[in-house]
């Protein structure tokens, strides 16, 4: 390509000023030279109304003058998020209304409080890649040459400054990254003394509202019990203490309003990292991590439920179990072992959103239902945890079933926890609460083929929209799977489907999760996606199969 001067790119603005539309096209066909950072157009929008253009600026480390221990591939995560934060509040700032459409957009999505490798900043060869939407100004289709000057030769110049001049903050950088690190060495603290997650005492646990992700003002700190308190050093210096819960099967009850689930939420947030000020930096889970509810009305394809369902009236086969209509349990059941065949190292169980029926049955229930083909959770659990090695954390207030088999029970009152263990487990023993342990059958393995007939895939905010080839279209809704926490990963993951809708080889759901994470540590975005948008947040492959599970024409065998 091309590479032309500011100068010069004010004489192309100049000239395609008042033309169509499709004249700045020319603006693919060459690289800016902003003498301290170059840039291209990877993608040049069709129209004001059309999703604005990339462009993709390459800041030299000569210019940016960064000390290359920033750049260390185990800083990148943090490095790149630090910079991304910093790129979106320089771009709202510069970014105004211009024309139509998106005219004078500039910008990226709003980073949320998780610290995760973003397709807006890269690292390459120590050089600091940016990728930024820009909607190039026109009204009614005829070019606003100079809006374009005012954007691509004052904000953007500015814009790259903003980030050239970040070797001047390198103590906030720094404090960033340590901060990240901190809580990577405490997830591997957990792998290496058995814990199954980790609350650091003070930490602000409830959330604004529903739909913000702000600590809530003026909440009540948490408190570790003093049973499950511990203390850890952390690389940063600090020595911290907190509560710490081993493997095994740990029950968490207490009142309404009293925060069963918010801690529960917590615990899911924990397979995170979150920068300072969110109240959650000190929480920190296994990173398979993944909450199982009823999904009424789920697609299920070739799941084997029979642990859990012996048999149907419908004569389904439940060790091979399809449909594209599940029921509370049996959508549950599926879900429980599908998570489990995935690797899942902890399952969250609420009470509030689970088939009851699967969870638990009492003895005066036993009595009048006679015909019952589901063996209950709580029949099975142990046996579960000791052949799959999952812990399983479960909200339980409405039936004492899990009191005298759990490892360890937590009662919540006004947000702390209280260890109650030995008490609960005292009164169950009393009132012979000791429901018999049958045996947990793990699911049969299954292999993953490819989609039938999938014409396109796309998202649209956090929800995955599929068009297939005999003109069906499907959606399937994320907003209630809690391990998707940005918009920009239910994008990626539709990016993902694309390349994995037709395989050269059929691939078990371990394999094909390995395979994606593979395809992402190696390649990074590109791996699924030319050019690289700016609004892509990375996932794990254990996301990836979870939708696949549950999208229309997915084909899976047994083996």
């Amino acid at each position: 390509m091309k590479r032309i001067s500011k100068s010069q790119l004010n004489d192309i603005l100049q000239k395609i000023d008042g033309r169509r539309y499709s004249a700045y096209k020319r603006l693919r066909s060459i690289v800016i030279d902003y003498v301290y950072a170059k840039a291209v157009f990877t993608r040049v929008q069709s129209d004001p109304h059309a999703p604005p253009s990339i462009l993709e600026i390459t800041i030299p480390a000569q210019v940016h003058k960064l000390p290359k221990y920033l750049l260390k591939s185990e800083h990148t995560v943090p490095f790149t998020d630090y910079i991304a934060r910093v790129l979106y509040r320089s771009a709202t700032r510069l970014s105004r209304k211009r024309g139509s459409g998106f005219s004078g957009y500039i910008g990226i999505p709003k980073p949320s409080p998780r610290i995760l490798r973003r397709s807006c900043v890269d690292v390459e060869k120590n050089n600091i890649i940016l990728r930024l939407y820009v909607g190039l100004p026109a009204r009614d289709r005829r070019i606003l040459g100079e809006q374009a000057k005012a954007m691509l030769l004052n904000d953007v110049p500015e814009l790259i400054k903003t980030i050239v001049m970040l070797h001047k903050k390198l103590g906030e950088i720094e404090s960033h990254i340590r901060n990240y690190l901190d809580q990577e060495y405490l997830r591997e603290w957990l792998y290496k003394n058995n814990y199954l997650f980790f609350i650091g005492d003070n930490s602000i646990l409830p959330r604004e509202s529903s739909i913000s992700d702000k600590p809530m003002r003026n909440a009540i700190p948490f408190k570790s019990p003093r049973e499950l308190r511990v203390m850890v050093k952390l690389p940063s210096g600090r020595t911290i203490t907190g509560m710490a819960v081993p493997k095994g099967l740990i029950m968490i009850t207490g009142g309404g309003y009293h925060g069963k689930t918010t801690l529960l939420d917590s615990i899911q947030e924990g397979i995170y990292n979150h920068v300072k000020g969110d109240g959650r930096e000190l929480v920190v889970s296994r990173k398979h991590t993944i909450l199982v509810r009823a999904e009424d009305g789920r697609i299920i394809s070739h799941v084997d439920i029979s642990t859990f369902i012996s048999k149907l009236p419908t004569h389904s086969v439940t060790y091979d179990f399809v449909s594209l209509d599940a029921s509370g349990s049996t959508s549950m059941a599926a879900s429980i072992n599908e998570a489990i065949e995935a690797g899942a190292e902890i399952l969250l169980i609420d009470e509030d959103t689970s088939a009851t029926n699967l969870l638990y049955k009492d003895e005066v229930m036993n009595e009048i239902v006679k015909e019952e083909p589901i063996r209950p959770l709580c029949l099975q659990v142990k046996n579960m945890i000791e052949k799959t090695n999952v812990g399983v954390v479960i909200i339980a207030s409405a039936s004492s079933s899990f009191i005298s088999i759990a490892d360890e029970i937590i009662l919540m009152e006004n947000f702390l926890p209280k260890d109650i263990t030995i008490k609960a487990k005292k009164q169950a023993k009393k009132r012979g609460i000791l429901p018999q342990q049958l045996t947990y059958n793990p699911p049969r393995e299954r292999v993953f083929h490819g989609i039938k007939g999938l014409r396109k895939v796309k998202s649209s905010g956090f929800k995955i929209l599929a068009e297939y080839d005999n003109g069906l279209r499907f959606e399937l809704d994320l907003t209630y799977y809690p391990r998707i926490v940005e918009k920009g990963q239910a994008k990626f993951i539709a990016h993902i489907i694309k390349k994995l809708k037709s395989l050269k080889r059929p691939m078990s759901i371990r394999e094909l999760i390995r395979h994606v994470n593979e395809l992402i540590r190696k390649d990074g975005f590109s791996a699924f996606v030319k050019p690289v948008p700016p609004d892509l947040t990375v996932v794990d492959g254990f996301d990836v199969v979870w939708v696949l599970n549950r999208l229309f024409n997915s084909s899976f065998t047994q083996r």
